[in-house]
């Protein structure tokens, strides 16, 4: 006998419509369609923010951009929206109270939250001799805390609708030393262990907890650490399997399978996206 639950809000039955949908076209298309959904992505401005947000968009979800950078954020929104999608940009700090209480009533006036993505965040790369008390707090307040306290903005509407979907940006540091990036290693591992406590605090409510930890993904913010120094760059090359640095745009299927019913069963899991550096 199954022990699959029937009730009408249970979060599995999206997927059970979508493969029983039609041919194997439709079905693929249910199980990663984000059509009404409304998602939250901070860090939007650029980077894997940005490649999350235009993946739920092309999906067919509005999205809510929040970012520091105020040009950024709005000059992308103004290009998601050019390009037929629904895009509204929130220029703040998440660290800011204020900030998240607008960023709250501005998704509020459009309607209840199905995904949050919590992209945004801050590295600092020191010596561990160098690394001060308050370059932890800086990482601490942006990387975890901005983080949590967005998160709780969101958690109890989510429980009382029995559906959700978060998804944390991790790292490497999560699970691997980081030379010169012990302080920001600290902040990510803390990403990982929230992402699968908070996983098995809420999968009860119908929620999914995910986190995403990419390798070395070749952007304009991490251009200089990858390609400054060659010997650096050979030894970080040799280290990955299929032996290049990720392009932001690779990790976009991952967003959106993390956001959609087809991930409607996983929870509690660090997916790592690393071109293999971990496997060896």
């Amino acid at each position: 006998m199954s022990n699959t639950p029937v009730s009408e809000d249970f979060p599995g039955e999206k997927v059970q419509q979508a493969v029983q949908s039609g041919p194997a076209g439709s079905m693929a298309a249910g199980l990663f369609d984000l059509s009404g959904k409304l998602a939250l992505v901070t860090g939007g401005a650029r980077g894997l923010g940005r490649v999350a947000a235009e993946a739920f968009a092309a999906h067919g979800a509005r999205v809510v951009l929040l970012d520091r950078l105020t040009d950024q954020v709005h000059r992308t929104a103004e290009e998601l929206s050019a390009a037929g999608y629904e895009a509204h940009a929130i220029a703040g700090d998440l660290t800011d109270a204020d900030v998240r209480r607008r960023v709250r009533a501005a998704t509020d006036s459009l309607g209840s939250l199905d995904v949050l993505v919590n992209a945004a965040g801050v590295v600092r790369r020191k010596d561990i001799r160098d690394t001060t008390v308050e370059d932890l707090d800086w990482l601490w307040a942006v990387n975890v805390r901005g983080l949590v306290a967005l998160t709780q903005e969101y958690l109890r509407d989510m429980i009382a609708r029995r559906q959700g979907k978060i998804i944390n940006l991790a790292s490497l540091g999560s699970r691997i030393g980081l030379e010169r990036r012990t302080a920001y290693a600290v902040t990510k591992g803390a990403v990982a262990q929230y992402t699968v406590s908070l996983a098995s605090e809420v999968g009860k409510h119908g929620i999914c907890v995910n986190a995403v930890a990419p390798g070395y993904v070749d952007t304009d913010m991490t251009a200089d650490w990858l390609w400054g120094d060659k010997d650096r760059t050979d030894a970080m090359l040799n280290r990955i399997p299929l032996g290049y640095f990720a392009r932001p745009e690779q990790l976009a299927g991952v967003f959106v399978f993390l956001a959609a019913p087809a991930s409607d069963y996983l929870t509690g899991q660090i997916v790592v996206v690393d071109g293999g550096w971990t496997s060896q």
